[in-house]
């Protein structure tokens, strides 16, 4: 409904309605990554009462399924994002509008996506032997579509630059390993493997160790991919970084990004020690000896970046995917076109293990459109994750396992310009750290909600919250500062009180407003005061606690899943699009689903089976080798058992006879 302001007089101002627009979509865009996707419209004459939805099938099936429904994020746009789909195939998509005030144009909206195939290296037109430095930089200047440089293992001094050269899409440059060996590229001050403007290159199997700059720089580049690598120690100082990709407008063309980061070992071994407060000094600087990023997105990085399966450690920041945080302009929620100055959307950070980082184990600050941030494993950090600020969303916070935080699992509180908005905080699970010595910090919190902080419309839907103090925290005394319009409901919350026996919750809103900074004993009261839980659970969710194999004590990772008779079970709320394939009455709160042994549970969108059914190696960071134990019930009537091995990045899938190793 348009309203027109008219004065009268002095004293008298009238409000007129306006007859109202009705609204149309005019633009769609989609993109199709391995097993998610984004959906992009444009609305005209929108004045935020409209709403639309999302129904997807395979091209071959013959009805839609429902997704998550659009969320707006500027005055013109709305976003948003698939789960759950295979790899290569087509999917059609249906769109329909609603709006109060009457729709015009087509609607509903017919279009298509496709998700990508399981990457994997392409055979070679070409294959160049290299083993020395003088032989790998004549390789790279003169290389062509299709090559596949071979590098023998040894120390390649001062790295590799390649500039204004590229590969095609179905012809990408190659380097890689000739053996299982990694090769070592050290570095200059820029950095071990650096491109500009250089694009469809793959870096497979190799070791960057750049104490003299970052690790590996890709600037104005795209499609570029990092796999399997082992990138560690680069440059110790302030913002240095493992990997840093910046400054996609330079490409050509410009804005592409579409980098793949896909199971590579990225840390920081050798630095001074950080103790049980992050410190000494503040969390966010780094101790003598240790670099600032594992990998940095910034400065215009690009959109369609994926980041997946990697395990980071030991730095300041582990995965900072959101560009330009605080930079000029800021855009407001009704700003007509975000993405027309910020480019950075439809990015993937998932199925990555981070932890034992100084700062935050993903800070999403910065521009982020449609992002999915989904199925990470998160350890020994201040903050879980940081959306202080991020903006313009949504970003999809999907089935992540957060233990071992110092401040919080998500932080919020942050002096730098701009409203930050649009987090979707969905079936994660957050169990707050136990201590040794003192047993609580006064800035350690399970959820905290603090300030300096503009920031709205968050919802947080069938969480688990375990908490040592009060569950949901805050602090707001500061005018102009405020979280408001967060929705909170269908959550499992928890504490042992340890360190805070009287307040379960602290809620914070708007300053000056009655319930801001306002404690509560527990749920019913919180529920009763405040209109948020209504349908939450209070109980111990009784998770398995033991420590993941194959990382480090101090890494704080543990299993976090959740076991029989835990509160969590069917306490959740039907999410279209995400939980779609629950067990029993209703979905579980929390990342895990739970399933009765001996029942085979199908893969939901955003989870991973049990290991009974789906294995997956924790081995050592730099180990080559995995030991599995298959646990294998009835056959059924008719059918037999097999066992495959597989790369989650591609690649050849082969039997797996009981008793044998593979490397």
């Amino acid at each position: 409904m348009k309203v027109l302001s008219i004065w009268l007089a002095p004293a008298m101002l009238v409000l007129l309605s306006a007859p109202a627009e009705p609204s149309r979509i005019s633009e769609v865009g989609t993109y199709g990554n391995f097993e998610t996707a984004g959906v992009d419209n444009k609305v005209d004459s929108m004045d935020y009462d409209e709403t639309a939805t999302v129904e997807y099938k395979k091209a071959s099936e013959p009805s839609y399924a429902r997704g998550h429904d659009f969320v707006r994020y500027d005055g013109n746009h709305m976003a948003t994002s698939l789960f759950g789909l295979d790899l290569n195939t087509a999917y059609d998509v249906r769109i329909t509008l609603y709006d109060p005030d009457s729709v015009t144009g087509t609607n509903p909206v017919y279009t298509t996506l496709s998700t990508k195939p399981g990457y994997m290296l392409p055979p070679p037109v070409r294959t160049i032997q290299v083993a020395n430095k003088t032989e790998l930089d004549q390789a790279a200047s003169q290389a062509l579509p299709g090559d596949r440089i071979v590098l023998a293992p040894g120390t390649y001094a001062n790295g590799i630059h390649i500039s204004n050269r590229s590969g095609t899409e179905a012809q990408p440059i190659v380097f890689t390993s000739r053996d299982s060996a990694r090769p070592l590229f050290n570095g200059d001050v820029s950095a071990g493997i650096e491109l500009y403007r250089a694009n469809h290159f793959a870096f497979n199997n190799l070791e960057v160790h750049n104490e003299n700059g970052d690790g590996v720089r890709i600037r104005g580049s795209h499609h570029i991919v990092v796999k399997e690598c082992y990138i560690h120690d680069s440059q110790p100082g302030n913002y240095t970084s493992n990997l840093f990709i910046q400054h996609s407008e330079e490409g050509n063309p410009a804005y592409s990004g579409s980098h793949l980061i896909l199971d590579n070992v990225i840390g920081d071994d050798v630095h001074d020690p950080v103790d049980e407060n992050q410190g000494p000094g503040p969390p966010n600087q780094n101790v003598p000896g240790q670099s600032y990023f594992g990998i940095r997105m910034d400065y215009q990085p690009g959109a369609f970046t994926t980041i997946r399966g990697n395990t980071i450690y030991g730095v300041v920041d582990g995965i900072h995917p959101t560009g330009d945080e605080g930079a000029s302009p800021v855009m407001d929620p009704d700003d007509p076109d975000v993405l027309l100055t910020w480019r950075d959307q439809n990015l993937d950070p998932y199925d990555n293990v981070i932890y034992d980082c100084k700062d935050d184990c993903i800070e999403a600050d910065g521009h982020m459109a449609n992002g999915r941030v989904f199925r990470n494993r998160i350890g020994n950090c201040e903050n879980g994750i940081s959306v202080a600020p991020l903006y313009p969303g949504p970003l999809f916070v999907f089935r992540n396992y957060l233990h071992g935080f110092h401040q919080g699992c998500l932080k919020q509180n942050t002096g730098v310009a701009g409203i930050f908005r649009k987090v979707l905080f969905y079936h994660n699970t957050v169990m707050e750290k136990a201590r040794s010595s003192p047993q609580h910090c006064g800035s350690e919190y399970c959820l905290y909600r603090g300030e300096p902080a503009v920031q709205q419309d968050f919802t947080y839907t069938n969480n688990l919250f375990y908490g040592r103090g009060p569950v949901y925290n805050g602090d707001m005394y500061t005018s102009g500062n405020y979280h408001k319009n967060d929705r909170f409901d269908y959550n499992l919350m928890y504490s042992t009180r340890q360190t805070d026996p009287t307040y379960a919750y602290k809620w914070v809103c708007e300053y000056g407003q009655p319930l801001n900074n306002t404690r509560y004993t527990d749920l019913p009261s919180f529920r009763s005061a405040v209109g948020q839980e209504i349908h939450g659970r209070w109980g111990d969710p009784l998770l398995d606690t033991t420590r993941l194999p194959g990382y480090p004590p101090n890494s704080r990772l543990l299993n976090l899943k959740i076991q029989t008779g835990s509160p969590t079970i069917d306490g959740g709320v039907l999410l279209p699009g995400l939980n779609d394939r629950y067990i029993g009455a209703a979905p579980d709160m929390g990342a895990y689903e739970w399933f009765p042994a001996g029942t085979e549970k199908e893969e939901g969108p955003g989870e991973t089976q049990d290991r009974t059914f789906h294995c997956e190696s924790l081995p050592q960071p730099l180990s080559r080798k995995g030991h599995f134990q298959i646990l294998a019930g009835p056959a059924r009537a008719g059918g037999h058992g097999s066992v495959q091995c597989h790369r989650t990045g591609g690649g050849a899938v082969r039997p797996w006879p009981s008793g044998n190793e593979v490397s």
